[in-house]
């Protein structure tokens, strides 16, 4: 199953300047998911990250595990996200950035879940570019009502 973008902003609360998924590739629904980010020089956040320099801030590639989870708990059959309720981030572990993410590179976010409970979940995050790993981690996750 692939996915637009029109299609991944159905599946997310967040809206522009914080969408951090343009397009999903492969999902699995229950098991695994891989989307696209394309970073492009004019981002909001590289006004400040940095105006000499632009890097893409570990918290946005973190925000796109994040949100790559969301889509596919979205898609999870009987575990699937509902129209009344959200994600919310409980834990960051072990996140690792290998290399720096810039403009113009294009990550690819594989997030797999290790493990899923009716409110809560673990997934592994895994960005690369060109084939190359730049970040790591794992992310847990809470069911709240909106």
């Amino acid at each position: 199953m692939k996915m637009s973008f029109e299609e991944v902003k159905t599946h997310l609360k967040q809206r522009f300047p914080f969408i951090m998924v343009d397009r999903v590739l492969e999902i699995d629904p229950g098991v695994r998911i891989k989307a696209l980010k394309n970073v492009t020089g004019n981002e909001i956040q590289f006004l400040g990250h940095f105006p000499d320099y632009a890097i893409m801030p570990g918290i946005f590639i973190v925000e796109a595990i994040g949100q790559c989870a969301s889509i596919l708990f979205s898609q999870t059959t009987n575990q699937g996200q509902h129209t009344t309720e959200f994600l919310v981030l409980g834990t960051i572990s072990e996140m690792r950035f290998f290399v720096p993410v810039l403009p113009g590179d294009t990550m690819i976010v594989e997030v797999n879940v290790l493990k899923a409970m009716a409110g809560a979940a673990l997934v592994e995050g895994n960005v690369t570019v060109d084939g190359t790993v730049v970040a790591k981690g794992k992310l847990s996750f809470g069911r709240r009502e909106c």
